[in-house]
């Protein structure tokens, strides 16, 4: 798919397939986010966790009760952690891949949505930082849901009519 197209389909899909994605896939997804534009080293590199484990999955799902499944039944998701580092570095570093990822993730046919409240679950419980292999000392800052999205992926018309408008 061309660059633009990628940014035409791309938007969060809450709604996802049973069926696992591809390891394949979800490798090309890892490299994208790898290859993100970051702070410099000294800021420390984030770490990217995979997660494809039902119950572990499950478990974050419900993280705010069990009629709240904030990963939208996505069958993979992939936690972006940083160390600590300079104030706002990590948060933009984490940004960077997550994009990189999500974009990546459209390009495959995979839907996918960025989210926030998976990481402010587990930056409440040490036990589920520590099961899903999250490194001690980083912050979960970031996640990317992905799965199938359930329905077709249209282009989005609204972003789509305004291509022209703002050009310089």
């Amino acid at each position: 798919m061309e660059l633009k197209e990628v940014l035409l389909r791309r938007k969060s899909c809450r709604a996802y397939e049973e069926r696992p994605v591809e390891k394949e896939k979800l490798n090309e997804v890892v490299t994208a986010g790898s290859l993100a534009p970051l702070g410099l080293p000294r800021d420390g590199k984030p770490h990217l966790t995979v997660v494809t484990d039902p119950a572990a999955l499950k478990m974050l799902g419900g993280a705010f009760g069990p009629d709240n499944d904030i990963i939208y039944g996505a069958p993979a998701l992939i936690v972006v952690s940083c160390p600590p580092s300079r104030p706002g570095i990590p948060e933009m570093n984490a940004a960077c891949v997550v994009e990189m990822m999500a974009l990546t993730a459209t390009d495959l046919g995979l839907g996918n949505i960025y989210l926030y409240g998976v990481t402010a679950a587990l930056a409440q419980n040490e036990e589920w930082k520590r099961r899903l292999g999250i490194p001690e000392g980083h912050t979960p800052l970031s996640a990317l849901a992905v799965g199938y999205a359930a329905g077709e992926a249209e282009v989005c018309k609204e972003w789509k009519a305004t291509l022209g408008e703002n050009r310089v």
